[in-house]
Order: C-alpha cells, then sequence, then structure tokens
C-alpha cells in the first residue's frame, strides 16, 4: 500500500513539473509582433464653391394639336348637299370654300313671297308719300325700284324725319323690311363656308342626309397653326413668360428647327402629371406637321444668377450635399435654384467652402476624407 501511493505522488510531481516546463519555455519564446492595422485613404472628389451667372434652358417634350377645332352644326333644316370640298374624314379645304348645302326651297320661296310683299307695301304708300313728304319721295321711290326679289334687299334709306318715321311703322314698312333681313340671314346659313385652311376630323352626316337645327355635321380642325402642349415642371415654371420665343424641333427629327411662341401658360397643375401645361403654337409646314406628333421644346436664354452647377446624384435627401472641412465631411443643406436633366444650379453655401461632387457611398458626416480635383461639369 505504501509503495502504491509512493507511485502516485511521482506521477502527480511528473505531471505538474511537465506543465509548469510547457509555462517556463512558452514565456521564454519571443512573441511576434503585432501586425499594425492600416485604415485605408477615402479619396472624394470636390471642388472649391464658386457662385455666378449661368445661362441655360428648358427642354420638354409635348404633343401637336391644331390652333382651332370647330365643330360644324347645322343652323337651319334641310337636305344636306356637296359643297367644294367632298364631304368625308381627311378631306382637305381652303379658307373660303363652301363646305356643306342645306338644300330647303321652301325658305327660298317664303323669301321672295315676302319680299313680293313687302314690294306691295312701298308700292301703297308711295302715293301718301308723293302727297305727304315729297321731299322723300324719290329716295323712297328709288328705293323701291332697287329691290329685286332675287336678290338680298339693300340698306334702308335713312329716315331724319319724326313724322316719316310714324308713317313708315303705321304701314309696317319698318317691321316687314327687318324680317326679310332676318330670313336672309337665315337662309345664308345654308351655305357653311371654310372660315380657315384646314382638314375634316370626323363626319357625322354625308350627302343626301336631313339636317335639323342644331345638327354635328362634323368635326374640321385648322391646319394652318399648330399648338404643342408642353408639360412643363412646376419648379421650372418661373422662367417661362407668354410672349417668350421657343425653339421646336420634331422627336422623329424629319423637319429643321421651328420657330414658335408661347401663347398661353395655364394657371392649373395638371392631377395626372403634375406639370402645369404651357402652349406654343407654331407654323404648319405643309405635309411635315401632323396633330398628334410629338415634339421637343427649347425654352432658350434662361438666366439663373449667383448660383454653383453640380451634379443631381452629389445630393441627398432632397437638399443636402458634403462638404469638406478640416478633412472630414460635414453635411449641409443647399438652395436649389433650378433642375435640369443631370444637373442642378445650388446657393446657400458659403463661397470658399469645399463641396463634394460626386455621388458617396456609405458616407457619413465627420469621415475623414482626401480631396482630389473635381472634374469639370
Amino acid at each position: 500500500m505504501k509503495k502504491f501511493y509512493q507511485i502516485f505522488a511521482a506521477v502527480v510531481i511528473m505531471i505538474v513539473g511537465g506543465f509548469f516546463l510547457m509555462e517556463l519555455f512558452a514565456s521564454m519564446a519571443e512573441e511576434k509582433p503585432k501586425e499594425k492595422q492600416i485604415t485605408p485613404k477615402r479619396f472624394v472628389e470636390a471642388a472649391p464653391v464658386y457662385f455666378k451667372d449661368y445661362t441655360t434652358n428648358i427642354v420638354a417634350s409635348g404633343r401637336v394639336m391644331s390652333s382651332e377645332q370647330v365643330n360644324l352644326s347645322s343652323e337651319v333644316q334641310g337636305r344636306i348637299a356637296e359643297g367644294e370640298v367632298l364631304l368625308r374624314k381627311g378631306a382637305s379645304f381652303k379658307k373660303g370654300q363652301v363646305l356643306v348645302r342645306i338644300i330647303n326651297p321652301e325658305n327660298t320661296y317664303n323669301l321672295k313671297s315676302q319680299k313680293s310683299n313687302f314690294l306691295n307695301l312701298l308700292a301703297n304708300a308711295l302715293a301718301d308719300l308723293k302727297l305727304d313728304y315729297k321731299e322723300s319721295y324719290n329716295t323712297w321711290y328709288d328705293f323701291f325700284v332697287s329691290i329685286k326679289v332675287e336678290e338680298p334687299l339693300p340698306e334702308l334709306p335713312q329716315i331724319d324725319d319724326e313724322q316719316l318715321k310714324i308713317f313708315l311703322s303705321s304701314r309696317n314698312i319698318l317691321g316687314n323690311y327687318y324680317s326679310i333681313k332676318s330670313f336672309e340671314e337665315r337662309v345664308k346659313k345654308q351655305v357653311v363656308v371654310a372660315p380657315f385652311n384646314g382638314s375634316f376630323t370626323s363626319v357625322n352626316l354625308q350627302e343626301g342626309s336631313v339636317a335639323n337645327p342644331g345638327s354635328i355635321i362634323g368635326t374640321i380642325i385648322n391646319t394652318g397653326y399648330y399648338e404643342v402642349e408642353v408639360p412643363v415642371e412646376k419648379n421650372d415654371i418661373r422662367w417661362i413668360k407668354k410672349g417668350q420665343s421657343v425653339k421646336v424641333i420634331a422627336e422623329s427629327g424629319y423637319t429643321d428647327t421651328l420657330q414658335g411662341k408661347i401663347i398661353r401658360v395655364a394657371e392649373f397643375i395638371d392631377m395626372q402629371t403634375q406639370t402645369i401645361p404651357v402652349y406654343v403654337r407654331i407654323a404648319s409646314v405643309e405635309g411635315l406637321t401632323f396633330e398628334g406628333d410629338y415634339y421637343n421644346c427649347i425654352f432658350d436664354d434662361i438666366k439663373v444668377k449667383n448660383s454653383m452647377e453640380i451634379l443631381r446624384s452629389a445630393v441627398f435627401n432632397h437638399n443636402e450635399v458634403f462638404l469638406v472641412r478640416e478633412g472630414k465631411l460635414v453635411k449641409h443643406a443647399i438652395n436649389i435654384n433650378k433642375i435640369t436633366e443631370k444637373t442642378l444650379f445650388f446657393s446657400g453655401v458659403p463661397e470658399g467652402d469645399t463641396i463634394v461632387t460626386e455621388a458617396l457611398i456609405n458616407a457619413n458626416e465627420n469621415m475623414k476624407v482626401e480631396v482630389y480635383e473635381s472634374k469639370k461639369q
């Protein structure tokens, strides 16, 4: 038993001694130097803040539409007959050409009947005029002779004598005269004349159809002048003025640059596009300008004063940029004066500061950076 304890004690001493020897050798070994962590430098593209005046433009695309669109409606009843232009969709016409004739013989005969009755009234009145109003007799006799049943009534002689006016009114001559003139105007409406150079965009009633007062015969557009409806961003509308000249270029590129003029600026926002419609008038180029075409409108000579231009991508949170101060990034709000497709013009930063001119990823305030010269915008 005694021998067992001796052996056990020897084993324990060997194990403990081995452990201490290992610790001793480990402490004697040279410690390897720790590798020094190197923080990579962050370079940013930046430029000194410098304000100046710019001349720029606004480019927007819009759809061509006719400057005038008119619904041709019948003001009299009758049968539609062919005019000087084919009554069909797409037919073109010139100003002054007869578009439609509305035939109603009853109106023609009724007018002739009224004129015959009027002549009878005048003939009966001439005898009394010769006796009581000798100084006016010749004037009214000449008026009587000048009346032709097939032609419009001539102008009524001027009446300066109050007694003569009472006499003519008592014979119902004045009332009949104006009634006939009114009927003549109605008969004139049986012929519809083109008010401008244009084209039919729709035809509802063709030759042979019966038109009633108020019937829509068709729709015509003015092809002499067109308008381009251009949606302009709300922030840019302050640069747009009525009467301003505009360069207009077809998106298809098949026409030369046209000169347009702003004729209207809407005072409302389009609910769908959240833009403000601006209307630019252009002269038609025969065979090349069509309703529905799309044109680019260039509003030149836009003056942006006391600003600096940078890429839009350098701005974050709508109106914030990074400045570099003492080698660190600093956030700063800016005043945006104008936005273009790729850049914007701003103010509101002290001149002489250094502004970051590129988009930064995973950047934050107080990050240490080094600046390299910004590329020219």
